[in-house]
């Protein structure tokens, strides 16, 4: 008996090995569960419609449940052919042996769904953001491979969903017309996670690769992801993503790199965002900015047409703690002509944004109001610390450095119209030729304060002379007090001991009291006076006219002589007198030098190498907003004497001037002297004579029209003005 229940129960054991080795192999094939499957899924959703063919029940060991599973079923929804490859119906045993069936789980396959055929199924739906994100802004594609493992409770609803898979070639509007092509992926979800990798797409010419989205919905929802970027864009690509940049519109843009972007996100229950970060890293290989009109600055000689970027290090970070910024690190190149290095980084804040910039010069700057000019070839370095606020430029510093060359600007505000509106302090220490040119220091406290041991003037009265468009300190009304031990003059004559107090209102000086030594006995005297009707009172004397008068032709190569300066100015213009007595020239204009070889006098200065020899000179000059109009100029010399007038249009720089000049002085005394007939050609008075010339000189700069008449009688006009001034002598 004992052998009979062992035998017997070794056989049990057997056949139940038996089964479950068969069921979890092969498998039992049935039609008898086919009508109960299509109700309960006609239950969950009439508009299902499912054939089903013979079903085989399997066992799934692991999972101690028996599965019914399908290859090809049809399933349609909604008039839609639902593309699945395989489905496992789970069931618990104990209920499938009571030919009942108790789904636990669905398992089943999709392949090559196209995307239309979803957003046809996605009209059924009830409205949703997903559903109108869904049909108006996906096109093309398929889920070319998918899986859906589902966990289904009593009452048939879903419990827990796992879904993985792979999508390929959907396009994708993310804005207005802008759309992302080409789109390519991975996926896995389930109930607390959501994984897209292997992602690749286009868009608007910036190839994306090697993608990845982990999105977790354990407290909130937080999505992290990072991916690569190649791209190689133009104006017109980058238009679309900068569409209110005037600077794109009117200049010609290429850019060339790649980069490495990486960002996490976090929203609460109520999707509301808590945190996020992005940071984008790597580098642009090569761009460049083509100006459509060529960019200009007085400070560099030769036009800007375009810059060019080299190795460029680029990282930007965006997140919640605006905490923003950008880095912007390589080299650069002005119109090609070698690269140097550039450093910016900004904090990328509209409201308040900081800037840092570190860069070498590839270019010489001139600065004419210092007379000084950066060496390109050397080591030329500017850093500037500044921000933005209330569309003011708010500079910390300004520091350039080349050698022992040092100009640092400190406190520096410009408003929106770029006029200065506030400054602290300017230091200035340069060099020329090696040699010390510039040493002070400009301190603007309750006054301006400016002192030091040099300062180079070689520019600066063409720049006082020069017009003007805007007025640098129009914003400061402070008294000016200046010390500086020595100034350079363009004419190497030295100028020491420079002292100056004044008053400045709204950037114009209204007062002056200045005065400052040649040599021991030799002076430099400026004052300005404003009276009472807005009138001011200009007065220079100097004795050494050459110094100031170096940088106009007229008076080239003076030698000698006192000059006394008067000028009234008011709001239409000014009127001056500028007088010179007892002075010579050692250079002038070719037809005076040779005229002069008429008269013996003339050729004795000219042999002896003093010059022509002048007892005075008068200009008078009034200037408005138009024109200057040259009243007069006299000369009396011993070889030449002069007299002209004319005007010099500001806007287009048409000259006009008329006048007589006579040579020889000497000859016509010689010729007064002859009984009868010097009486006639001559008469006894001095200055008159028929040995005069008359010219006229017009046209606009660089194509002046000059003609002579050598045989004239000199005007009465003449005569009276050389009398005058010979009485007062």
């Amino acid at each position: 008996m004992k052998k009979f229940l062992y035998s017997a129960f070794l056989i049990i054991i057997f056949l139940f090995v038996a089964v479950v080795v068969y069921l979890s192999t092969i498998g039992l094939e049935t039609s008898k569960f086919n009508n109960s499957i299509v109700k309960k899924v006609e239950k969950i959703d009439p508009k299902i419609k499912l054939d089903l063919e013979k079903i085989k029940i399997k066992l799934d060991i692991k999972k101690i449940q028996l599965f019914l599973s399908t290859s090809r079923p049809k399933i349609v929804y909604q008039n839609i052919n639902i593309p699945i490859t395989e489905i496992k119906v789970y069931s618990k045993i104990n209920k499938f042996f009571n030919s009942k069936i108790e789904i636990t789980q669905i398992v089943f396959r999709v392949k090559k769904f196209e995307i239309q055929d979803i957003q046809k199924i996605a009209i059924r739906i009830k409205p949703s953001n997903f559903k109108t994100y869904l049909l108006n802004n996906i096109n093309g594609g398929e889920i070319e491979k998918a899986l859906f493992d589902l966990n289904i409770g009593k009452n048939f609803n879903l419990i827990n969903y796992k879904v993985s898979g792979t999508v390929k070639e959907v396009d994708v509007k993310i804005r207005n017309k802008a759309i992302v092509k080409n789109i390519n992926f991975n996926f896995k979800i389930d109930n607390d996670l959501t994984l897209i990798n292997s992602v690749n797409a286009n868009y608007e010419g910036i190839i994306v690769s090697n993608g990845s989205i982990n999105l977790q919905r354990e407290k909130g929802i937080e999505v992290q992801g990072k991916f690569d970027s190649l791209f190689n864009l133009n104006e017109e690509q980058l238009k679309k993503f900068l569409t209110k940049e005037k600077f794109l519109k009117e200049n010609k843009i290429q850019m060339q790199g790649s980069l490495l972007h990486s960002f996490n996100l976090k929203i609460n229950n109520n999707f509301k965002i808590i945190d996020y970060n992005y940071k984008s890293s790597g580098n642009i290989s090569k761009s460049q900015v083509v100006f459509k009109n060529n960019f200009k600055n007085k400070f560099i000689k030769k036009p800007v047409n375009k810059v060019l970027f080299e190795k460029i290090k680029l990282e930007i970070i965006f997140n919640l703690q605006k905490k923003n910024s950008l880095l912007f690190d390589g080299f650069y190149s002005l119109n090609g002509s070698g690269y140097k290095k550039i450093k910016v980084k900004h904090n990328l804040d509209k409201k308040n944004q900081n800037y840092f910039i570190d860069l070498n010069l590839t270019e010489n700057l001139f600065l004419d109001l210092i007379n000084f000019q950066t060496n390109a070839k050397k080591n030329s370095n500017i850093k500037a610390e500044y921000k933005v606020r209330n569309n003011k430029f708010i500079f910390k510093s300004i520091d350039f450095i080349e050698n022992k060359n040092i100009i640092s600007v400190k406190g520096l505000v410009l408003n929106s119209k770029n006029e200065i509106e506030k400054l602290s302090s300017i230091r200035v220490l340069t060099f020329y030729k090696n040699k010390e040119n510039n040493n002070f220091v400009i301190n603007f406290g309750k006054k301006i304060s400016i002192t030091g041991k040099k300062y180079d003037t070689s520019n600066l009265l063409k720049l006082l002379s020069g017009p003007s468009k805007s007025n640098p300190l129009k914003n400061f009304s402070k008294e000016i007090e200046i010390q500086i031990k020595n100034l350079i003059t363009k004419s190497k004559i030295p100028l020491s001991n420079f002292n100056l107090i004044g008053l400045i209102e709204k950037g114009k000086l209204n007062k002056i009291s200045s005065k400052s030594q040649f040599s021991e006995d030799k002076y430099l005297d400026i004052s300005l006076i404003k009276h009472k009707n807005n009138k001011k009172i200009l007065e220079v004397y100097s004795d050494s006219p050459k110094a100031l008068l170096n940088d106009y032709k007229f008076f080239e190569g003076i030698k000698g002589g006192k000059l006394l300066y008067n000028s009234t100015i008011d709001e239409i213009g000014s009127a001056s007198i500028l007088t010179i007595e007892n002075f010579k020239v050692t250079k002038a204009p070719a037809f005076a030098t040779l005229l002069t070889l008429a008269d013996l006098g003339g050729v004795a200065d000219l042999l002896s190498g003093q010059g022509m020899s002048f007892d005075i000179l008068e200009v008078k000059i009034k200037d408005d907003s138009n024109v200057i109009t040259i009243d007069e100029v006299l000369a009396l010399g011993s070889s030449v004497s002069l007299h002209m007038n004319g005007y010099i249009e500001k806007k287009t720089g048409l000259v006009s001037l008329n006048g007589t000049l006579v040579p020889a002085k000497m000859l016509n005394n010689i010729v007064s002297k002859i009984p009868v007939v010097g009486n006639i050609l001559v008469g006894n008075k001095v200055g008159e004579g028929v040995f005069g010339v008359s010219f006229k000189m017009k046209g606009l700069p660089g194509n002046i029209k000059t003609s002579v008449n050598p045989v004239k009688t000199i005007t009465p006009r003449f005569i009276t003005r050389a009398l005058e001034k010979m009485k007062k002598n």
